[in-house]
This record gives C-alpha cells, sequence and structure tokens, in this order.
C-alpha cells in the first residue's frame, strides 16, 4: 500500500476525515495520522499472513506417545 491509496473524504466536527482505499473498496476511514497507522499496521498483518503461509507446517518425526498409568482400582 502506498501514501497515494489515502484520500480525502470529508470534514466531521472540524476535523478531516481521510480513506484508505484499496481496489475500489474503503477500508478506514480517520485523521491524516490515522489513516498513516493503519497503513503500517495493515502492511506488517499482510506481510506476517504471507510468512506464515510460505513456511511448511512442521510435523513430528516421531509420533508422540502417550503414557498410561497402571494404577490398580481400589476396592471399597
Amino acid at each position: 500500500m502506498s501514501p497515494n491509496d489515502i484520500l480525502f473524504y470529508g470534514l466531521w466536527r472540524g476535523k478531516r476525515i481521510y480513506r484508505v482505499v484499496r481496489e475500489g473498496r474503503a477500508l478506514f476511514a480517520g485523521t491524516r495520522g490515522e489513516c498513516s497507522r493503519f497503513l503500517t499496521l495493515h502492511s506488517e498483518k499482510v506481510a506476517r499472513e504471507e510468512r506464515a503461509m510460505a513456511s511448511p507446517r512442521r510435523r513430528r518425526l516421531v509420533p508422540k506417545r502417550y503414557r498410561v498409568s497402571l494404577r490398580r482400582s481400589v476396592a471399597v
């Protein structure tokens, strides 16, 4: 995402409101600083998801064995 994705939207209670637009969809609306922060967090999140999808899932080479207790039931 680039800063060009931040577009002026209008005024609200004396504040300038901007929108983050990506592929024709509005993702976020807020002040200019909030939109910049959103772009930073969004790009980090997308990069993290891409890394997670690229790395293969780890599997155990040996199946995990569970220990079973050999306690005997107590007669009452």
